[in-house]
């Protein structure tokens, strides 16, 4: 779609949302995975939901079937979910146990590390070195696995992540578990669900139980108001209070063959502990957090996978394109590795805000798509609430440039 898409980017005007096609075409979410969708790495999971040998889990998405194993040397790899015989589909369940990778259609077998290991009345002369499983790029970044499809065209991993790891080395993602989990399918297309997710233009009117927790809302939304002066004078003094004890601010957003990634640690409202109903801690602290400091640390690694951790939880969320219309959002909630649930954390006081807000935004986001797809549809301009939005259209517009 060459001369289409070349017209598309062109034809964009600078501050606005995206042309009807960027987010409805076929061909145009093709174009994305050709790309950079395909070589970027994205959230599949955490260590600690394969923790044993040939504990598994799949990522669906991207147009790719993948395994995400663990082998018997304590390795991850991740292998597309295809027999190379003939292309049946392997592991047909969404997480287990496997000791061998077997194709139930005519009864191929893998290792766990992919290698071909068994097949039966096959031709003098094949090597079985030549029909391994396709291999993706595995990364662990804190116990995160990231993958790519691409890994040969993939960004360096550790160059990526190094300006912005110092924000969460506190929190030592990598002896955490996954606690609970929850995905949604929204009928949209991820560029309008990143969109969503990069302002807090609707977050007063949309996000009530949110706003409450995050003060920064009301202080953004009316910068005139008694709110503003008080959460910038409460913002003051909690810089002052922690100044030296954690890391404060903004990384900025470094970009790594295209990937952006950053991070950056600011207060909740005051006397809001972590993200709960009652402001109220949640679980255990994390890591070396010494305290209940009021904090929120976010980022993102990529367009797809965001981090939000506080000082007793943490946040992994991917949205996993799997088609130009639809899209699927994936959350895991991560707790200290010896957190007891029932005990010391309950799973519904976890959930409750994020749950909450995701519960909205799948309204919001499907709203949006359901306008975006008719005839009435232009761009529109973003508002100042909306920086970080139109930050990623530019960003994206680059990707897809023609002469890429």
């Amino acid at each position: 779609m060459g001369d289409s898409l070349e017209r598309l980017v062109r034809e964009h005007r600078p501050g606005f949302s995206l042309g009807q096609d960027f987010y409805r075409a076929a061909p145009v979410y093709q174009e994305e995975l050709r790309r950079f969708l395909g070589r970027h790495w994205i959230a599949a999971g955490h260590a600690s939901e394969i923790p044993e040998r040939g504990d598994y889990l799949l990522f669906d998405g991207l147009d790719a079937s993948v395994i995400v194993v663990r082998a018997a040397d304590g390795a991850i790899h991740a292998l597309h979910n295809v027999c190379r015989h003939r292309g049946a589909r392997l592991c047909e369940e969404a997480q287990g146990r496997l000791s061998m990778i077997t194709c139930r259609y005519h009864g191929w077998s893998y290792r766990l590390n992919g290698e071909l290991a068994a097949w039966r009345h096959m031709p003098d002369g094949l090597d079985k070195g030549e029909h391994a499983l396709r291999r993706c790029g595995v990364a662990l970044f804190e116990g995160i696995i990231f993958i790519s499809l691409e890994p040969e065209h993939a960004p360096d991993p550790a160059a990526m992540l190094r300006h912005a790891a110092p924000f969460w080395s506190r929190f030592d993602f990598a002896r955490c578990k996954v606690a609970t989990q929850r995905s949604w399918r929204l009928a949209a297309n991820w560029k309008l669900a990143v969109e969503n997710t990069l302002e807090c233009y609707h977050c007063m009117s949309g996000h009530p139980e949110y706003t409450a927790a995050n003060a920064f809302v009301k202080a953004d939304e009316l910068p005139a108001s008694a709110d503003a002066a008080k959460f910038a004078a409460y913002r003051a003094t909690w810089e002052a209070g922690l100044e030296g004890r954690i890391l404060l601010g903004r990384s900025g957003i470094v970009e790594t063959g295209g990937q952006p990634c950053r991070a950056g640690t600011f207060p909740l409202a005051p006397g809001q502990a972590t993200g709960s109903q009652d402001g109220k801690p949640l679980a255990p602290l994390l890591g070396t957090v010494a305290a209940f400091d009021e904090s929120v640390t976010t980022g993102c690694v990529g367009f797809l996978t965001y981090l939000a951790a506080m000082c007793d939880h943490a946040l992994l969320v991917t949205y996993v394109p799997r088609s130009a219309d639809e899209t699927l959002v994936v959350m895991k909630w991560l707790v200290r590795g010896d957190a007891r649930e029932g005990v010391d954390y309950d799973v519904d006081r976890l959930r409750w805000l994020w749950e909450t807000t995701t519960e909205q935004d799948k309204r919001l986001v499907e709203l949006n798509a359901a306008g975006v797809a008719t005839r009435g549809y232009v761009p529109g301009p973003y508002s100042t609430l909306e920086a970080m939005t139109a930050d990623f259209v530019e960003r994206y517009l680059k990707l897809m440039a023609p002469s890429r």
